[in-house]
């Protein structure tokens, strides 16, 4: 197999500049108020759109374009909550630029930070529609900065209900499951699709770009 050329997002975890913005993007969050947006976060997207790419389709460049794409898909933020998806990529070339990326690599790259969010965004190639999944997904108590802010904000009380999440590729069945155990005590299940209905149906639209249909299963039921 022909050795991946350029660094992987595992590698640029590594890189002082890399890891500046994406601590800096999540700083700016924090400030405002919202969930987790830092290196836990930004870490599990790049590792489950990499593992879909391979799982899905069986790429193993694209997916580690995917895991990169993901690594820096939100720090974008350092200038603003608002269209954070387009001044990421830009800010992601450039970042990027002579580390050894081909222009279609780069390309890929910010097409797919570009078009990461339900407003704006349109998943149409396989990378996109990877990270798209995978960042769309990633719903977890441990995103929650403070418990205090369950009561009033319902991105942190949906966030904090969710004891496990994860994506699964059924092959045969050509299905991507995202898998939900959420403690209805804290969150009525109601609030998750109240929140999340439009991430679902983009992920819907992403799994078709990689020819698989996306499924929802919460609390051991198949939705």
């Amino acid at each position: 197999m022909k050795e991946i050329e350029f660094p992987t997002y595992r590698e640029l975890m590594k890189d002082r500049r890399i890891l500046y913005y994406i601590n800096r993007a999540d700083y700016f969050l924090e400030r405002m108020g919202y969930t987790d947006h830092g290196i836990k976060h930004v870490g599990w997207v790049a590792e489950k759109a990499r593992w879909l790419l391979i799982e899905t389709i069986g790429d193993r460049r694209l997916a580690e374009l995917a895991g990169v794409a993901g690594l820096l898909h939100d720090i974008g933020h350092i200038v603003s909550r608002h269209d954070h998806a387009q001044s990421g990529a830009l800010l992601a070339y450039q970042l990027l630029k002579g580390k050894g990326y081909l222009d279609d690599d780069l390309t890929e790259i910010t097409f797919a930070i570009g078009n990461h969010e339900e407003k704006t965004g349109e998943p149409a190639t396989e990378v996109a529609a990877a990270l798209v999944i995978a960042d769309k997904s990633h719903v977890h108590r441990t995103r929650v900065r403070s418990r205090k802010t369950i009561k009033e904000d319902i991105h942190d009380r949906v966030n904090y209900a969710v004891l496990y999440s994860n994506l699964e590729v059924d092959k045969k069945e050509r299905t991507v499951k995202l898998v939900l155990r959420i403690d209805t005590n804290i969150s009525d299940l109601l609030d998750y699709f109240s929140i999340f209905q439009p991430r679902m149906e983009m992920c819907r639209r992403a799994t078709e770009i990689l020819g698989f249909k996306f499924r929802l299963k919460i609390n051991d039921t198949d939705l």
